[in-house]
């Protein structure tokens, strides 16, 4: 019997692991029709020109053509530009950002068959209740999105079952806030939680306990969770 695979990740890991090796590619013209693209359109050694020519090559491409790919990955910061010209692939299972400036992600509600969403460096977003009507969202990481403190929205999501919201591990350190937890409660069927690098403001990770398929959990380095602490051991063994 095969096992399924583990959450412990995330769906996204899963991806990665399953393309290795993959390297992105950078230009139009080495799109093959892959089901998964892996591209990197900015922060290329060029001159400016070239470097502005492959973007909107890139922009165009997505405005106008329907292509195979159910799932992309953007390696490179992004524009608002770019971020509008992949939304228009209303098709798309899968779309994931390392960062970029993008403040305004309505984009979103013309993929109505999303599945996994990953939104990194997302410190310029400004709203996100989009995401509430993508009904066929499995997977939603939230990656620095420091203007975001109210989750209460992703309770409307009933397929959801990974879940990642954190700030900077590693740069600046910064922790994103989080309102309250008490949506957990309203995802039974959530199977993986990452709250790397948060504050919870209201001080309470006791809704965590009220889902019941949780498996795996990651949580931040906390003092008002340490009282409690000891509630969370089943996901530590």
């Amino acid at each position: 019997m095969t096992t399924a695979p583990s959450l412990e990740f995330g769906h996204w890991h899963l991806f990665e692991k399953q393309d290795e090796p993959w390297a992105p590619i950078t230009t139009v013209d080495q799109y093959r029709g892959e089901e998964h693209l892996h591209f990197a359109c900015t922060q290329l050694d060029r001159p400016a020109k070239e470097q502005n020519r492959i973007v909107d090559q890139w922009c165009q491409l997505f405005m106008n053509e329907e292509l195979p790919a159910k799932k992309i990955w953007l390696h490179s910061r992004i524009s608002q530009k770019i971020f509008d010209a992949l939304c228009c692939q209303s098709h798309l299972e899968g779309l994931w950002i390392k960062w970029g400036v993008y403040p305004n992600i309505q984009g979103l509600a013309k993929l109505p068959g999303l599945k996994y969403l990953h939104l990194g460096g997302g410190a310029s977003i400004e709203d996100i209740s989009v995401v509430a009507g993508l009904k066929e969202l499995v997977t939603f990481e939230a990656d620095k999105l420091y203007q975001i403190t109210d989750y209460d929205l992703l309770a409307q999501l009933p397929k959801l079952e990974d879940l990642s919201i954190e700030g900077d591990p590693y740069a600046s350190l910064k922790k994103v806030t989080i309102r309250s937890l008490g949506f957990l409660e309203q995802l039974p069927q959530l199977i993986r939680l990452n709250l790397t690098m948060t504050t919870i403001a209201d001080h309470s990770y006791l809704p965590i306990l009220n889902v019941p398929s949780l498996k795996h959990l990651s949580l931040p380095n906390d003092k008002d969770l340490k009282k409690d602490l000891h509630l969370f051991e089943r996901f530590f063994k």
